[in-house]
């Protein structure tokens, strides 16, 4: 088993993630700005503060880990950095890990393939989410221009719907996947991935 970080690890994606890597026998850091919302005791479980916007507070919280996962987000529509600048941090902090594990959007790429009434619909989210998909794109670029054994994960429209346990998944981020990703499933496909050479360095769609 490894040993996990998990960046903004109280958001209602952070927090299954640090629960289903427990229960995997992971030994978790949950790393977050209010390390005491997260609720939870585990023996494998640390929890430690964190803030990405002060690159200083994570070199403690995430060094010594064969693995870190960022489930930063931005839950508005206005401009932001949070998850370009977020990554920048979170790489700079986390020498000498090499495996990080990044949370973007399905919404960054059209399928191929892909009919007039999903491309209609693409450039219709693209501009509602155009600040939040603008920096995405940034942090993607981050990750491409780093050494990194990185995978930028990128799920369709988030829900908190019972997992499928059965994830639809697109390395490449080229094939179509579902309209919609339970958390739950989402998880599981983060989890699963951390050890899999072929996501390396890619984009991969996710769905249920």
């Amino acid at each position: 088993m490894s040993s996990i970080a998990v960046v903004a690890a109280t958001g209602r994606t952070g927090r299954i993630i640090v629960e289903r890597a427990l229960a995997a026998g992971h030994a978790v850091t949950a790393v977050a700005r209010n390390p005491l919302a997260l609720g939870l005791r585990h023996p494998r479980l640390t929890v430690k503060e964190g803030d990405v916007l002060n690159p200083s507070s994570l070199r403690d919280a995430l060094t010594g880990h064969d693995a870190v996962i960022s489930t930063l987000g931005s839950s508005g529509l206005g401009a932001t950095t949070v998850y370009s600048e977020g990554t920048a941090a979170i790489i700079s902090a986390m020498a000498p890990t090499r495996r990080l594990i990044v949370l973007s959007s399905a919404g960054l790429a059209v399928p191929d393939g892909a009919g007039l009434g999903t491309r209609f619909l693409s450039g219709v989210l693209k501009r509602i989410m155009r600040h939040p998909y603008a920096d995405m794109a940034r942090m993607e670029r981050l990750l491409t221009g780093s050494d990194l054994d990185w995978t930028a994960v990128r799920p369709t429209r988030l829900t908190d719907d019972p997992g499928t346990g059965r994830p639809r998944v697109s390395i490449g981020a080229t094939g179509a996947v579902g309209s919609h990703t339970a958390r739950a499933d989402l998880a599981a496909y983060v989890l699963a991935a951390l050890d899999d050479p072929a996501t390396h360095r890619v984009p991969v769609a996710v769905s249920s």
